[in-house]
């Protein structure tokens, strides 16, 4: 696997899905991201088993393939290089080299075969909204949280999409938050989820006033 990339862009993409990974990885592979190269574009995706998160980004792809490496010494390293493109080398024995200017690192890496995949979605339940919609919706209520681990179902928001609207809820067993917005939910695609914490503090910290978000479960 062979690539070219933006330096600012691989350091921002490894940023956004850095905070996934606990200090404390129940399996070493978790400490890691799992970098794909293919067609004009690498995708960064990590997962600690209850969130994962991947991130597209453009590249010059030279050759398409995998590998896993640890992030957080992957990140330190992106963000130290020049600001100059960098090209990332991996070998059939998963070595990466990583080159910038006149820096050069090398990084043992992981088979993507012990990366656990993150689970495929239909789309007999799937909604989109604004991410600006869903950031203020989810501050709204986000507070109401339970912290309680004792209380795993109070650990989160739920989501409800029925009688044609969604409605966020979030409640600690003493305080109640609530939002709700009218939108296209057909009565055989109704049903609700319940997000973690972490999760709502992920996408909080993600979601900006691009495209719009897309929902499946």
């Amino acid at each position: 696997m062979k690539f070219k990339i933006n330096r600012d862009h691989f350091a921002n993409g490894l940023a956004q899905v850095l905070n996934v990974v606990g200090s404390k990885a129940t399996m070493p592979i978790l400490s890691n991201v799992l970098i794909e190269a293919e067609k004009d574009q690498i995708s960064l995706t990590t997962t600690n088993l209850d969130l994962g998160i991947r991130c597209k980004i453009k590249a010059e792809v030279k050759e398409t393939g995998s590998v896993t490496l640890p992030v957080k010494r992957l990140a330190t390293i992106v963000r130290e290089l020049p600001n100059v493109d960098v090209t990332f080398d991996a070998s059939p024995n998963h070595q990466v080299k990583l080159t910038s200017g006149g820096s050069n690192f090398r990084i043992m890496g992981i088979a993507k075969d012990e990366f656990p995949p993150l689970p495929e979605f239909g789309d007999e339940k799937a909604y989109t909204l604004e991410q600006a919609e869903l950031t203020a919706m989810l501050k709204s209520v986000a507070y109401a949280q339970s912290s309680d681990e004792t209380r795993y179902i109070l650990n989160g928001v739920y989501f409800n999409f029925k009688d044609s609207k969604l409605s966020l809820v979030a409640t600690d067993g003493r305080r109640l938050a609530l939002v709700s917005k009218e939108m296209d939910v057909p009565a055989a695609s109704a049903g609700a989820i319940i997000l973690p914490a972490k999760t709502v503090s992920e996408l909080t910290r993600l979601l900006d006033k691009g495209e719009k978000v897309k929902i499946n479960f």
